[in-house]
């Protein structure tokens, strides 16, 4: 790099007017590269002027020369459209420059990027593992899939890195194999149980005053689950492969419903010690949420 924290460059952000796109734009602004979003949203304008960066209201597909000047473009659209994309602006970049995306699914995106690119085209996936009410990237996960390696690549990753983020390396094929579990049954869980509380007719507001501070972490979980762009959510169902995982989820949700059906106590013990020897480190996750509730009623501590 130039500097730790200069990448004056130019960078096209495609799909720049949707959130992480946005929350791209801004980070590369203020990392000192020359941005131009490029999105067919009719906020495009308005969200470029609230940036600071130039723009194009367009298909980027339909706008090579600002693919073809760019140094680095980064593509930030829905997971259902990203494969087509990348076909359309992958063959306009020169040998020398990066492609890079932030889809929550990697196995598509990155080989579709190799495939369509020239040889001389470096290819980084990425997953930044966080949405766009981030206030920085001190703290946040991002999870780094190494496509065609090179000096922008690594500049990236620096300057991810310089930033406080934590970078993750791993395959394609792992990391989606990862997420079926870590997005997929988990928002999976949440979003059932926020349908739950509606089939019930549960009022959570009513209830608040009756929680502890662990049982309103929880429901604030599930909350902010609810809060998401429900189309992403779904979008990350359908394009991980989450059958399987949501059969096994729901065999285990009717093994636990028999137990208790049955009064099966010692059933309900073993299984439960059965999954916490799985898990690991209870200790560990039982400190750990402590110190957020301490916190949550007003201690000052860090987990």
């Amino acid at each position: 790099m130039d500097d730790e924290t200069s990448f004056s460059l130019k960078v096209v952000v495609v799909g720049g007017a949707g959130g992480m796109g946005r929350w791209f734009s801004k980070f590369f602004k203020e990392s000192g590269a020359a941005v131009t979003i490029v999105d067919v949203s009719d906020d495009t304008e308005r969200v470029a002027a609230s940036i600071g960066v130039d723009f194009i209201k367009a298909d980027a597909c339909s706008c090579p020369d600002a693919i073809q000047a760019a140094d680095v473009v980064l593509v930030s659209v829905p997971i259902d459209v990203v494969v087509d994309v990348i076909k359309g602006i992958a063959p306009e970049m020169r040998p020398g420059t990066l492609l890079m995306d932030v889809t929550s699914v990697k196995k598509a995106p990155v080989e579709a990027m190799l495939r369509y690119t020239a040889e001389g085209v470096e290819v980084l996936g990425t997953h930044p593992m966080f949405g766009p009410t981030a206030k920085s990237l001190r703290g946040q996960t991002i999870i780094v899939v190494r496509g065609r390696h090179g000096r922008l690549c690594e500049r990236v990753c620096e300057l991810f890195r310089h930033s406080g983020a934590r970078l993750t390396f791993t395959t394609a094929e792992a990391h989606d194999e990862a997420m079926r579990v870590i997005q997929g049954l988990t928002h999976f869980v949440l979003i059932a149980y926020g349908l739950t509380l509606h089939t019930l007719n549960f009022d959570v507001s009513a209830a608040r005053p009756l929680m502890s501070p662990l049982y309103e972490i929880i429901f604030n979980i599930v909350g902010r689950i609810l809060h998401q762009d429900p189309h992403l959510y779904g979008l990350i169902q359908m394009h991980l492969d989450v059958r399987g995982v949501h059969e096994t989820f729901i065999e285990a949700c009717k093994q636990l419903s028999s137990l208790v059906a049955e009064k099966n106590i010692k059933g309900f013990v073993e299984a439960m010690r059965t999954a916490a020897t799985h898990f690991g480190d209870t200790k560990a996750a039982l400190e750990c949420t402590d110190k957020l509730i301490h916190k949550m009623i007003g201690e000052t501590v860090k987990c």
